[in-house]
C-alpha cells in the first residue's frame, strides 16, 4: 500500500513560497541595482551638436577629464581631443558622463533618453501584485483550517472507536462458548459513523475514490457474530479471525490517509492528493 503522500505538504507549500518570494524579491533587486545603460539612442543624444559642450562639461563635473581648449573638446591622462575622441578612448569615462547628462536633462525638463518612468515603477508593482496573490492565497488557507481539521478529527475518531470495538467484538467471538452471541451494537454503531464521515468526505470532493472505496467495503463486509465461519474447523476459524483483524489494521491506516489528505489539501484547489485517488 502506498504511504500516505500528502503528510508533507504544507513544508511543501511553505517552501513553494518562500522561494516565489525569493524570485520576485531577487527581480526586483536586479532591477533596481542593474543601473540604466548607455543605448544608441543615449548616446544619438550626447554626441549631438547641441549636446556636445554639456557632455564636456559632464565630464569635468566628474572629474573624468580636463577641460580642453574649446569647449567641447578634453584633456584626459592619454590623450587630447574631441568627445568623440575622448569616448573612443575612454569608454567607461564617456557612459558615465552621459548618463550624467541624461539625468540632468530630465531633472531640468528636459526630455534627454529614452527611460521609461516603468523601468523604475515595474519592479515595485510585481512584487506587489506577488505579495499580494500570496497574502491571499495563505488567508484562504488559513481560514478553512479549522475546518478541515475538525473534518479530519471527526473521522480519525470514528475509525479509532470503530476499530476499538470491531477489535473488542472479535475477541468475545474468538473466545465464545455454545449459547447467545455477543452483543454487536457497538460495532454497527461506529460502522455507521465511519460509513457516514467518509460518505461526507466522498461527496465533498468527487475526485477522491479512496473514501467511497473504504464506505462500500465497511457496507459489504462487517465484522459480526453472523459473519464467523460455521462449524468448528479450528484453523479455518483462526485464518478469519487473523483476516479480519488484518482488515481492520489495513482500514485504519487508509482512513488515517483520507484523514491527511483533508486536513492538508493540495495545492491546487479541486486536484486529489495522490494518495486518495
Amino acid at each position: 500500500m502506498r504511504v500516505p503522500s500528502v503528510i508533507g505538504r504544507p513544508a511543501v507549500v511553505a517552501t513553494c513560497a518562500v522561494l516565489l518570494v525569493l524570485v520576485v524579491v531577487g527581480l526586483a533587486y536586479w532591477q533596481a541595482t542593474a543601473g540604466p545603460k548607455v543605448d544608441d539612442g543615449a548616446r544619438i543624444y550626447c554626441l549631438s551638436a547641441e549636446h556636445r559642450a554639456g557632455l564636456a562639461e559632464a565630464a569635468v563635473a566628474l572629474d573624468l577629464a580636463e577641460p580642453g581648449p574649446s569647449a567641447d573638446r578634453l584633456t584626459w591622462r592619454t590623450g587630447l581631443g574631441d568627445v568623440e575622441q575622448w569616448r573612443a578612448a575612454r569608454r567607461a569615462d564617456f557612459d558615465r558622463a552621459c548618463l550624467g547628462l541624461l539625468a540632468a536633462g530630465r531633472q531640468g525638463g528636459s526630455p534627454g533618453g529614452n527611460s521609461s518612468p516603468w523601468s523604475t515603477v515595474a519592479p515595485s508593482l510585481v512584487l506587489a501584485a506577488a505579495s499580494a496573490v500570496l497574502a491571499a492565497w495563505f488567508s484562504g488557507r488559513q481560514a478553512t483550517a479549522g475546518v478541515r481539521r475538525a473534518e479530519a478529527d471527526s473521522l480519525r475518531t470514528a475509525g479509532r472507536e470503530y476499530r476499538r470495538a470491531a477489535a473488542a467484538l472479535l475477541h468475545e467471538l474468538e473466545q465464545a462458548r455454545p449459547g447467545l452471541p455477543p452483543d454487536d451494537d457497538e460495532v454497527r454503531k461506529w460502522q455507521l459513523e465511519l460509513v457516514n464521515r467518509l460518505n461526507a468526505v466522498a461527496d465533498a470532493r468527487r475526485g477522491w475514490e479512496l473514501p467511497r472505496r473504504l464506505s462500500a467495503a465497511l457496507d459489504q463486509n462487517p465484522v459480526g457474530s453472523r459473519a464467523v465461519p460455521a462449524g468448528r474447523d479450528p484453523e479455518r476459524r483462526a485464518e478469519w479471525f487473523g483476516g479480519q483483524r488484518d482488515a481492520l489494521s489495513q482500514l485504519a491506516t487508509e482512513v488515517e490517509q483520507v484523514a491527511q489528505a483533508v486536513q492538508h489539501s493540495g495545492l491546487l484547489p479541486g486536484r486529489p492528493p495522490a494518495g486518495v485517488r
